[in-house]
């Protein structure tokens, strides 16, 4: 394609996601001429943070796991050079159910002792699913070789790899009570949710001080002292493609970049299907894109109260409220597109960081999973309700509060999918499902100079995993 070029880089980054910049600061770091275009006036994708009168709110992402001591995130910190910018507080999760609450732990033996104790009749199943949980977190690292453990799991939920080891129903869900992967334990890949718990264990939770707009204001300051730039408010219109190769992008403006590589942090649907083009993919690849599992979306309401929620006896800055033991049937509703509402969670990270609201007064996030599309219904008609019956529901775990709230925001699938550009306002990306294990797109693409980051991409889903596809994709790069 011919044309004029209004700049030339080594490398154009599409999407601020934290997976976006990683990969961007890296390259600038060393030494390649790089830039980030971001569609919203704020960088961080679903890790932003926002203000309403004095009262500073984490949209999308509440805690990350090993942002302080260990794991993929304190990694990528190290290797920018930024981990001494970044204050963690260590954070601690309650899991509230009708009769049991349950605190998360360091320790790998806790959750096992613990359940022992309460279900004492089960101690064998219940150390051999944590003996088997353990042991596939330790082959997953050694992905892509198959483990004959994980040969064995890999089409499998982690309701099938609980039932083989326990009988007990309250058990069962007091196991699964962990809800990152955005699914039903019988939706769930075994590999992924047991890997996923256990790092977490090891890793730990962690709150950043100043919310979680301070991770990726940290990672701008980084790309812009190694010599790299960034352009807020500014989408992407197209991948230019060359002779078959990624040669740079397009705005909306008309402005044309050209580069050596091109990363994109944006939703892989949108990066080949709309910015690419499928006149320039393989059809095979095309018609894979289709076959693929998008994640469910989430629900919040922001609240800033004038009340302390300890007076209630909440002390956790997270706590995550399961009103019954069997919740299949709320999950086979959410999963037809019906309001419902499995679980759902009240973060409190003012309890971590007062700073993030005004003296006196705590900031209450609720949050629970959402579709994205509702049967015979519209999120503009019930979004204030959906709103309400949260605030309803965390009434019985915080008695007073509706009397208290002083602001309050809430965002639907569609806010989610309206500032983050993530398709179906999915949270995760890929679902964690059994059929995504292992199919996850790879960050080299079938179109040459095209790289992906971040949750439409290996390894998945949340902050560090993120964070670490887009050092990965950096590397990739630097290596060629």
């Amino acid at each position: 394609m011919g044309g004029k070029w209004d700049e030339e880089l080594d490398v154009v980054v599409i999407g601020a996601g934290i997976g976006g910049l990683t990969c961007a600061s890296y390259l600038a770091k060393m030494g390649k001429r790089v830039k980030v275009f971001e569609q919203h006036h704020v960088a961080g994708g679903c890790c932003t943070s926002f203000r309403r009168d004095g009262f500073r709110f984490d949209a999308g992402v509440l805690h990350i796991a090993g942002g302080k001591e260990s794991g993929a995130f304190r990694h990528v910190l190290l290797a920018l050079d930024i981990a001494h910018e970044l204050e963690f507080e260590e954070v601690f999760l309650h899991y509230l159910f009708p009769d049991v609450r349950l605190t998360s732990s360091r320790d790998l033996w806790h959750a096992p002792r613990v359940l022992s104790q309460m279900f004492p009749e089960e101690r064998a199943g219940i150390e051999g699913l944590f003996d088997t949980m353990r042991s596939i977190h330790a082959d997953v690292k050694r992905l892509p070789i198959l483990s004959p453990l994980l040969s064995r799991y890999k089409e499998s939920s982690f309701q099938e790899l609980m039932d083989a080891y326990v009988s007990d129903a309250r058990l069962r869900s007091l196991i699964s009570a962990n809800w990152h992967l955005w699914n039903p334990v019988w939706k769930n890949s075994a590999i992924d949710y047991a890997a996923l718990l256990v790092n977490e264990t090891l890793r730990g939770y962690f709150y950043p001080k100043g919310g979680m707009q301070a991770i990726p204001d940290a990672l701008i300051r980084a790309l812009r002292r190694y010599g790299g730039g960034i352009e807020l408010g500014t989408m992407v219109h197209k991948i230019v493609v060359e002779d078959g190769k990624a040669a740079g992008i397009e705005t909306t403006e008309g402005k044309r970049v050209r580069a050596q590589h091109v990363v994109s942090n944006a939703a892989a649907r949108s990066t080949f299907l709309t910015l690419m083009g499928e006149e320039n993919l393989p059809k095979e690849f095309v018609a894979s894109l289709d076959r693929l599992e998008v994640s469910l979306s989430s629900f919040y309401v922001y609240l800033g109260v004038e009340m302390d929620p300890r007076g209630a006896g909440i002390h956790a800055p997270e706590t995550i409220v399961y009103e019954s033991y069997d919740n299949s049937r709320d999950w086979e509703l959410l999963l037809k597109g019906k309001i419902s509402v499995p679980c759902f969670g009240i973060a409190v990270p003012t309890l971590q960081d007062p700073g993030l609201a005004p003296s006196g007064k705590h900031i209450v996030i609720l949050m629970t999973m959402a579709p994205y599309g509702l049967s015979g219904k519209s999120w503009k008609e019930e979004k204030e309700g959906i709103a309400e019956l949260l605030i309803a529901k965390a009434e019985r775990v915080i008695p007073g509060i509706s009397e208290h709230i002083v602001v309050r925001e809430c965002a639907s699938p569609l806010t989610y999918e309206r500032y983050t550009l993530n398709s179906s306002g999915a949270a995760m990306g890929w679902a964690s499902s059994p059929r995504m294990f292992l199919n996850r797109l790879n960050q080299k693409t079938p179109i040459e100079s095209l790289y992906l980051a971040g949750h439409w991409t290996n390894p998945g889903g949340s902050v560090p995993a993120v964070a670490l596809s887009g050092l990965r994709a950096a590397r990739m790069i630097l290596e060629e």
